[in-house]
Parts: C-alpha cells; sequence; structure tokens
C-alpha cells in the first residue's frame, strides 16, 4: 500500500520522463539522410584544362631542348667535317722530294732567286691524292717576302707531265703559337681528286680561316670564316 503522496511522486515520474526507446526510434526513424557530394562539372572542365596546359608546356619543353640539341650537333659536325682529318704540314727540304733540277725550275719560275744558290733553302711537303702528286713549297727566303707575307706555291706532280702549279699565294706567318699557317684537309665535298687546303691569316678581329679546294685545274677558295680570339689567344 502506498500513500498518497507516493502515489502523486510515482505518477509524476512516468509523466515527466518520455519512453526513451521510443525517443530512439524517432530519431532513427526521422534522421536525415546522409548527402554526397555529386562532381562538379565546371570544376572538372578546369582540371582537365589546367592537365592539358602542362601537358602541352612539358612537350614544348621538350621540343625546345630537342631543337637546341639539333643545331648543336649541327654545328659541330659541320665543323668536324672540314678539320677532323686536318693534318698540320711539317717542312722538309724539297730536295729530299723531288729532283734537284725540279726545285730550280720553280725557284726560277716564281721568283728572282739564283735557282742553284737557293734550291737547297728552300722547303716542302708533299701529300698524294688522285689527280697526282701535291707538293707545296716554301721558298723560305726574304727575297720572295713583301707587305702581305712570303710567297707559298704549290705544283700538281703527274707521270710525264711537267709539274703544273695551282695553288700560289703570298701568307702572313704572324699567327699565334696554337695556329698553323697551313693544313690539308680532305673535301667535304668528296668531289676534288685533291685534299684541301686550310689557310689561316691574322685579321684585324682574329683570325681569317680560309679553304681552298682542287676544282680540276688549280685551287680556288672555297669557304671562309672569322675566328675570334679572346686577349690571352692574341
Amino acid at each position: 500500500m502506498f500513500s498518497k503522496n507516493q502515489q502523486l511522486t510515482s505518477g509524476s515520474e512516468h509523466i515527466g520522463k518520455p519512453p526513451i526507446l521510443a525517443g530512439k526510434k524517432n530519431l532513427l526513424l526521422f534522421s536525415q539522410p546522409s548527402q554526397k557530394k555529386l562532381p562538379n562539372p565546371a570544376s572538372n572542365s578546369l582540371n582537365n584544362s589546367a592537365s592539358r596546359v602542362s601537358s602541352f608546356l612539358f612537350i614544348g619543353r621538350w621540343f625546345r631542348f630537342g631543337v637546341v640539341l639539333f643545331l648543336l650537333l649541327s654545328m659541330m659536325l659541320g665543323t668536324a667535317g672540314c678539320t677532323a682529318s686536318a693534318t698540320t704540314i711539317s717542312w722538309t727540304p724539297a730536295t729530299r722530294l723531288i729532283p734537284v733540277e725540279n726545285v730550280q725550275g720553280i725557284v726560277a719560275e716564281n721568283s728572282e732567286l739564283n735557282p742553284q744558290d737557293s734550291a737547297s733553302n728552300v722547303l716542302a711537303w708533299a701529300v698524294n691524292g688522285q689527280a697526282g702528286r701535291l707538293v707545296i713549297f716554301n721558298f723560305n727566303s726574304p727575297g720572295v717576302c713583301g707587305a702581305g707575307g712570303c710567297l707559298y706555291a704549290g705544283y700538281l706532280f703527274r707521270k710525264n707531265v711537267p709539274p703544273n702549279r695551282v695553288f700560289a699565294s703570298y701568307l702572313n706567318e704572324n699567327l699565334p703559337p696554337n695556329k698553323p699557317l697551313l693544313q690539308v684537309v680532305t673535301d667535304p665535298s668528296k668531289t676534288s681528286n685533291l685534299p684541301c687546303l686550310q689557310v689561316q691569316q691574322p685579321s684585324q678581329n682574329g683570325i681569317r680561316q680560309l679553304f681552298y679546294c682542287f676544282n680540276g685545274r688549280q685551287y680556288q677558295l672555297a669557304n671562309s670564316s672569322l675566328i675570334e680570339l679572346t686577349n690571352k689567344m692574341k
């Protein structure tokens, strides 16, 4: 048996506290559905555009690198084509290469020196080609020198044919130690029956490099370029 006050207190407890299970059920039944973010078409378009731009930039950088590399290799190969087989001329007494009578005749043809006295002083260098034997003569005498330099002559020797002068030029020998006056190089066009000649001459702005090639009758200028020198090389 409960007293009247106890009954009221017990009843108020039931009235003031709602059922917990019902509350939980209601929360579960009426809970908000989870919202998933849908992809934004505009955002995807921007991402794709940025990706394409970065791809183009990447390809462009490699393309420019390839062009620069190609030009560099072309320059290197072009230079090597003319100078890779260059041979610096080493002079020797001309009478060791050809008969003394021929040396005397060449001295008489190119100067007013006494052939008999001067023949022993003449220096020469020889190289063989399909057209014959090319002999370059350095007269090694102030009697054939002037304001433009000293005379150098090249003769073609062939069997049963008198020697024929195919090259003659006054060359300035005032060059830096590492710059040879004359070199023999392979003809890059492969059309000459004799090797080409590379001549280096001092210039106001550096070194003038001249290439002479045989055209079947004589040597003619095929190419000319200027090489600038630093102060250390001058």
